[in-house]
């Protein structure tokens, strides 16, 4: 399974599991069309980002099935911290089923929002 299949089943299991956050996507990179090329994103930033109702806190969350943060990436984390921004980084355990992969993230994102 891709990175992107789980992220996907953790927003999905996060919108029930976690009823006082709102995560979004965010995809970065750069599209050519027609001839131009446009910008989505800033490098490093996370995969996710939401809201926290009632406290309007934010909260950026890097998932990683295999690989290591990129050094855009541990720029975005340091800034997210010197922000005060929750920054969290859920990771694929070896010998994890993508269901307890996805659960255990839930409860990582619970505990970085408490």
């Amino acid at each position: 399974m891709s990175e992107t299949e789980y992220v996907k089943a953790f927003m999905a299991s996060s919108a029930t599991a976690l009823p006082d956050l709102r995560l979004f996507r965010r995809n970065v990179g750069a599209i050519q069309m027609n001839g131009r090329v446009f910008r989505a994103g800033l490098p490093g930033q996370a995969d996710m980002y939401g809201y926290e109702r009632g406290t309007g806190r934010a909260i950026e969350i890097e998932a990683k099935l295999k690989s290591k943060l990129s050094p855009d990436q541990e720029r975005w984390r340091d800034w997210c911290q010197a922000w005060g921004v929750v920054w969290l980084l859920v990771e694929a355990r070896k010998g994890e089923t993508q269901a307890q992969t996805v659960t255990r993230w839930v409860l990582e994102t619970r505990a970085a929002l408490a």
